[in-house]
């Protein structure tokens, strides 16, 4: 069968697709990736050849004026990312864009697609009657069982004020993406006015297989049968040289051993301002705890290597499969796949949520009693100090590594690759 993998955004949208083409692959099946400038690499990497979007994610959410934004807690900088979005795809670089994406489909059976292309990927179907799967790592459809975190930071309580929030999250993405919806609609011809997609998604009943543990999202009730829920998103251990990510440094192996098991800071998805007062927070943090701290980080200006009296730690990447399970707990901005690997290793964790799904991946790690969470710009010493120390507690270390122990035994990729053989198999039955 000839799958087509459309994929674009950060590395939480890259990884689960990598790791699905090569499940894919490893069954016979021909597969075209697509993605973005700066994961190509990535992609070449581990041994496919991608169609390059000609977008960078790091232009809009790594910005000097986007981390100002995202980390102000104002709503309408994530507002304004999103049309500062439409308005990079609806110019020269969209026809570009529709270019890549629909060389990558051309010879496709079945096309499965993250939520950033799902829009254009209806749009090819009614053109060209081709399968389109929705291939998510965070949920989208309507539930009143939680809100929709790509419009509120807090759980609410109220059944109907959550189902609202669905329905003000797909009205703002309607508008804010119908300029571009439209430009596709004339790019491929197709007569009539774009519909809002989250609209399309139901009404075209197109397949949601949500690559998230069910420990994090059990399966809504009030979810239809087209949704589901397949476990947690494994990157196999081969391809993490990929990322750079295979080797262990002999330094910090020697540091780990120096003394107890530390606390992990993944700083790389935060939009910190000031690197060496962040590195201070969190080693004032750690001094009055009395644990010590490992962090990575991203970009310029962070006091790389050991250092606060051996306290601390900062490095960019290290293998996650050899290096978590040496640590205590994690600190970390909710990233589906932060969240997956961390559960699986089975710590606690203190999510600080940024944006948009993290948020979500928060409240599950607080409702489950494995951690606590707060969103970034709520980010002070005695905040951090307060969740760590919750967080650390003997009952959500012992539960944290129950739960690991039941994600482990998960495997969401193979899960997507025999769902898309499934759903494709019945279309053509």
């Amino acid at each position: 069968m000839r799958i087509a993998l459309l994929t674009a955004g950060t590395r939480g949208d890259h990884q689960p697709y990598l790791a699905l083409a090569d499940e894919l692959r490893s069954r016979g099946h021909h597969v075209e990736i697509t993605a973005t400038e700066n994961y190509a690499d990535v992609v070449r990497r581990s041994g496919f050849e991608p169609h390059v979007i000609p977008f960078n994610s790091a232009e809009l959410l790594e910005s000097p004026a986007a981390k100002r934004g995202l980390s102000s807690g104002n709503p309408l900088p994530f507002l304004q990312i999103m049309l500062d979005t439409v308005k990079i795809m609806a110019g020269e670089r969209g026809a570009q864009m529709h270019q890549v994406l629909s060389e990558a489909c051309d010879s496709a059976e079945v096309i499965v697609s993250c939520a950033s292309t799902l829009p254009w990927a209806m749009e090819r179907r009614e053109k060209t009657g081709q399968r389109v799967i929705g291939g998510l790592p965070y949920p989208l459809e309507r539930t009143g069982d939680f809100p929709s975190s790509f419009t509120v930071k807090h759980m609410i309580s109220s059944r109907r004020l959550r189902l609202a929030s669905y329905w003000a999250f797909e009205l703002a993405y309607g508008i804010a993406y119908r300029k571009m919806d439209r430009r596709v609609r004339e790019m491929m011809e197709l007569p009539g006015k774009p519909r809002n997609p989250f609209k399309r998604i139901r009404e075209d009943s197109i397949p949601l297989v949500h690559m998230v543990s069910p420990v994090l999202l059990p399966k809504p009730a009030d979810w239809p049968e087209r949704s589901t829920v397949v476990g947690a998103p494994v990157l196999p251990a081969h391809m993490r040289e990929a990322w750079g990510e295979q080797t262990v440094d002999p330094a910090l192996t020697e540091w780990l051993d120096e003394g107890e098991p530390p606390v992990y800071f993944c700083m790389t998805g935060m939009p910190i301002l000031d690197p060496t007062a962040s590195c201070d927070l969190i080693a004032t943090v750690c001094r009055r705890l009395g644990v010590r701290a490992l962090v990575t980080v991203k970009g310029e200006g962070y006091p790389r290597g050991i250092g606060y009296d051996r306290d601390l730690y900062v490095l960019d990447s290290f293998d996650y499969d050899r290096v978590l399970p040496r640590c205590r707990a994690v600190v970390h901005h909710g990233g589906s796949g932060n969240t997956h690997d961390v559960l699986r290793a089975g710590l606690p964790a203190v999510v600080i949520g940024v944006h948009s799904d993290q948020f979500f991946y928060g409240w599950r790690i607080s409702a489950l009693g494995i951690g606590a969470d707060f969103p970034y710009p709520s980010l002070t010493e005695d905040r951090l100090h307060d969740a760590l120390a919750t967080t650390l507690t003997p009952e959500a270390r012992d539960r944290a590594a129950e739960l690991g122990r039941v994600v482990s035994a998960e495997n969401g990729i193979r899960a997507t690759a025999d769902a898309v053989e499934k759903l494709t198999a019945d279309v053509s039955a």
